[in-house]
């Protein structure tokens, strides 16, 4: 169900409450996405459709800024708790509107038919925006127009490595004589086999078995696996069933012997090749297994043309060895002024 919210100047706002609205069809989205600042897999509507199927809660307000028949852009958004957030917010890398938001009036206008539609809001709080974005400065603006205190809450490092040109610099961290030597190493004993999975009847049947070498490998640690809550396990097989028709779901596999030593569930998308959930074999640990995954997808994005290895959010010691740059994402909090 969708309405009209409300026409200001040359662009009109409404309101959705169904990520499958006919409204957003997939050429349209697309067209809306390549005019944006941020235009990751967190913002693919197959992304949101899963996260919401999975972790949806409260209540579901899409809201989107059209000029006659084209969409400008899109706001996933949903209010729980009498705070707003963006729809993917936990286990996103990136979340931000979704086109031209920036355009004028657009972001402020999104945020005033929110405000409007459930009185009593207690704000906004927009996880993972990238800095490198407008939509922080868009934010302070609006805010400033609509008596909102807009609040900087805090940054996370998302570390990547440019590839270059011709993936000489991917190629070139996939040489290094760590990775080379654990590779090696197995190489020796055994038979080393990589497998770069696409399709969903490839990549389903061997979740379980990357589920529970992921429980292992985090077991007795301060981090339990997010795979021991089966609900955690059901977004990933809803992403899965959906590779074929997306194109951008990898997943791959380093088997030794013919058993899997270490295995990634991982993003291929619009040059961007994201390092996002890796598991190894913690019985193996001394050999690194981990470290022979890592190259193979270094070498897979440079094969695929990628122009970014994108480590995902955190800082750890071991994406600082690859890195070239750190771009960081950030967290804004709108709240009326008291």
């Amino acid at each position: 169900m969708s309405a009209v919210a409300q026409a200001a100047g040359r662009f009109t706002v409404r309101v959705d409450t169904d990520l499958r609205s006919t409204a957003f069809a997939r050429g349209a989205w697309h067209a809306a996405a390549a005019r944006g600042d941020t235009w990751s897999v967190f913002q693919e509507p197959h992304w949101l459709r899963c996260w919401w199927d999975v972790y949806g809660r409260g209540d579901l307000l899409i809201v989107s800024a059209w000029h006659e028949e084209r969409l400008i852009a899109i706001a996933p958004l949903f209010v729980d708790g009498e705070m707003a957030f963006f729809v993917g917010s936990g286990g996103s890398d990136y979340l931000d509107f979704i086109g031209d938001a920036t355009a004028p009036g657009v972001t402020e206008a999104i945020l005033e038919v929110v405000l409007a539609r459930v009185p009593g809001l207690l704000g906004f709080r927009f996880y993972h925006v990238p800095d490198a974005s407008r939509t922080g400065q868009r934010l302070r603006g609006a805010a400033a127009r609509l008596r909102l205190e807009c609040v900087d809450e805090g940054e996370l490092a998302a570390p990547v490595l440019d590839l270059g040109p011709h993936g000489e610099a991917g190629l070139a961290a996939a040489q290094k004589k760590s990775l080379m030597r654990h590779e090696r190493g197995f190489s020796r004993l055994g038979t080393l086999a990589v497998r770069h999975l696409r399709r969903a009847d490839e990549i389903l049947p061997r979740l379980d078995a990357f589920f529970d070498q992921h429980q292992r490998r985090w077991q007795g640690t301060g981090h339990p696996s997010l795979f021991h809550d089966s609900v955690h396990q059901a977004f990933y097989r809803r992403l899965a069933a959906g590779a074929d028709d997306e194109g951008w779901l990898r997943f791959t596999s380093v088997e030794f012997d013919g058993r899997p030593i270490a295995c990634h569930f991982g993003f291929s998308h619009r040059g961007r090749y994201l390092w996002y959930k890796p598991s190894f074999e913690i019985a193996l640990a001394r050999q690194s297994p981990g470290e022979v995954l890592l190259r193979q997808l270094l070498l897979a994005a440079v094969e695929e043309q990628a122009t970014l290895f994108d480590l995902g959010l955190g800082d750890e010691a071991f994406k600082r060895r690859f890195a070239s740059r750190v771009p960081l994402v950030r967290t804004w909090g709108l709240y009326p002024r008291r």
